[in-house]
């Protein structure tokens, strides 16, 4: 997800007060990380202008004065963020749009942040009560503006283009700019076994157009009960191979990059700050702390889903699934304690660390897996995907299924205000400031 990123409900907040100012022209600043490798701004903190720091301001126009924008530049060269400079256009009847006022102002402030502010990006934000626009600092480059929450919401203007008649059915749901936001998000899958290789599938029939996929393992035997696109044939085959085969095979028009790799390891990991929604679909509890992190880290929603089947002496006793929206505004998989620390610390070893380890446990038995049970819970997950990026009105971000009685339950679960994970105090909206849970490479000098 290139462009700015801002944690729900920041931007609604602060939009609400800036146009709620008489008329008159409001302005903001924001900082925000810098992250290159996604040509993101991770909005860390926003805030109006107070009163004093203006010179001037009317209904066209607003001038802040030189110490204010100095602290500015200040603030960013000491923390090293971009600053993001947001000012009102509060008459426009529909998207704003930069004016020659706006083109005037940015070629003096844009030098003068180059010289004095954090040696990265700065970016110009101009809302409007209709929406808003961004560019890169005196550029007319223009960037997306999202708001990151229960939904994700393009704030800017909206991709181009017509819905494929292919698509018609889901266009009468959700209409077509659901569809076209549907269509053009960048989504990264974690897992391509049993509930993985489902979601890729439905992914492609909903007509995503830029899909990763990430796992490190080959199909196996014992797979192909399960992995749907799997045969006999491609055994040995790694599975996003297989993944990305059946995606294309669905929706040729797809772009589908195949990433036979292991996402706890750092260079992998660090890619999960590129991508516009995370679907994690691995019962690795690293794997998951991983993307658990970087959701929040980087402002990326991601939905966790997991699905478990008890025997005790060749009875089931239990059938359960759990899918949860992992983004800002929801308690992340640390708030409701999904995750093994031991196993977390476990599973981020080498096998060189392992072997050397007397206290590492043993190759954990196979698990009973059903197509049919993996299939429900993906669907709950596609649907709570839904929910969030187009108009389906589906509001629960944390469900339970229980496959005995054949229910599906919303969970109640608080965000902890001290989570190490999502809270202002931990990795939230951190950006490449905050280190992750990550395996490094032996040789990089960093520490797991």
């Amino acid at each position: 997800m290139s462009g700015i990123r801002f944690p729900s409900p920041v931007y609604r907040q602060l939009s609400a007060t800036l146009l709620d100012a008489g008329g008159v022209e409001s302005c903001a600043i924001a900082y925000a990380h810098y992250v290159a490798l996604a040509d993101a701004w991770i909005v860390a903190d926003a805030a109006a202008v107070p009163e004093h720091a203006y010179e001037r301001r009317d209904r066209i126009s607003a001038v802040l004065k030189a110490q204010y924008l100095l602290d500015v530049a200040n603030r960013s060269r000491v923390t090293g963020m971009a600053a993001i400079l947001i000012h009102t256009h509060p008459d426009c009847p529909d998207w704003p749009a930069f004016s020659t006022t706006d083109d005037n102002g940015e070629a003096q402030l844009a030098p003068y942040l180059g010289r004095r502010g954090a040696p990265v990006p700065h970016a110009a934000l101009v809302i409007s009560p209709n929406g808003c626009r961004a560019r890169r600092l005196g550029s007319g480059d223009e960037i997306s503006v999202w708001e990151v929450g229960k939904h994700l919401t393009l704030l800017s203007p909206r991709p181009d283009g017509e819905a494929q008649e292919r698509h018609d059915r889901q266009v009468r749901a959700f209409g077509e700019p659901g569809q076209r936001l549907l269509k053009s998000l960048r989504y990264c899958v974690v897992g391509a076994g049993g509930t993985g290789s489902l979601v890729c599938q439905q992914l492609a029939h909903l007509g995503a157009r830029d899909v990763t996929v990430i796992d490190p393992d080959n199909v196996e035997t014992t797979n192909l009960n399960r992995v749907v696109g799997s045969t006999p044939a491609t055994v040995g085959v790694a599975k996003v191979e297989v993944a990305a085969a059946m995606i294309r095979s669905i929706n040729p028009d797809a772009n589908v990059t195949a990433l036979q790799a292991d996402i706890v390891d750092s260079d992998v990991a660090h890619l999960l700050s590129t991508f516009d929604f995370i679907l994690l679909c691995t019962d690795s509890h690293a794997s998951r702390a991983v993307v658990n992190q970087a959701a929040h880290q980087f402002l990326v929603p991601a939905i966790d889903m997991g699905v478990s089947i008890t025997v005790k002496d060749d009875v089931i006793t239990h059938i359960t699934g759990r899918v949860q929206m992992i983004a800002p505004e929801l308690p992340c998989l640390t708030c409701t304690g999904a995750l093994d620390g031991k196993a977390i610390l476990r599973e981020l070893q080498t096998p060189e660390q392992r072997a050397a380890d007397p206290y590492v446990l043993g190759v954990h038995e196979p698990q009973p897996a059903v197509i049919s049970i993996n299939s429900t819970v993906t669907s709950l997950a596609i649907t709570m995907l839904l929910g969030a990026v187009t108009p389906v009105p589906t509001r629960p971000r944390h469900l339970s299924y229980d496959g005995i009685r054949g229910r599906v339950s919303e969970l109640a679960a608080a965000i902890h205000p001290e989570c190490i994970v999502c809270s202002s105090a931990g990795a939230h909206a951190k950006g490449l400031s905050w280190p992750m849970p990550v395996r490094h490479a032996p040789n990089d000098g960093e520490a797991s």
